[in-house]
Parts: C-alpha cells; structure tokens; sequence
C-alpha cells in the first residue's frame, strides 16, 4: 500500500519537526509495510528517516491513502479528500469536501 503523509510538522505554518506525530506514524506505517512518501512545504527532508518531500501533485496521485497529519493553510486539503482514493483526516479540516471517501477523526 501507498500512502501520502500531508503535513510533518509538529504544527501548522512551521518547519519544527520536534514531536511531531507524522515521524511515529511513518515508522509504525513502514513497520507494517507500506511504501510511504510525504509532501510538507515546510519540511524539505526527513534525513532520519531517508526521506524527503514531494511535490502536492505526485504525493496525491501515486497514493493509496492520503493522510493528513498537519493541516497547513497552504495546502489544499478539499482538494485530497476530493481526489485521493481514500482519505484519513486526522485534523478535521475536509468536512466540508463532501468526499465519501474521507474517514475524519
């Protein structure tokens, strides 16, 4: 499985990578197996991790599942929910997407 890490910074608008849950959740999802990439246009690279960001557009349509971790205000979020095969909304910021294919926590 493919999934796409939106957002890994510890908040939103910040490049702070300092507690952030995004690096938990990545380790936990490679533990299980799946490939995982991540696009944060304030986090250019994960060095502790051997990863680095992706572009909006790729990260969206190479995935699987779409996760949004950290909900940053540039980032199109509607346009996730809207697109993506599925989508986790760990910060609530698609309802208004209408997608039925988004899972809000």
């Amino acid at each position: 499985m493919r999934v796409a890490v939106f957002g890994v910074a510890y908040k939103p608008g910040v490049g702070d990578v300092r507690e952030s849950p995004a690096l938990k959740i990545i380790s936990l999802l490679r533990g299980l197996g799946a490939e995982v990439s991540y696009h944060d246009p304030h986090v250019p690279e994960l060095g502790e991790l051997g990863l680095q960001s992706v572009p909006f557009e790729q990260a969206l349509a190479d995935a699987d599942l779409a996760l949004i971790v950290t909900a940053h205000p540039e980032v199109d979020h509607e346009l996730i929910a809207t697109r993506a095969r599925l989508t986790v909304d760990l910060r609530g910021v698609t309802r208004s997407a209408g997608s039925a294919d988004a899972v809000r926590l």
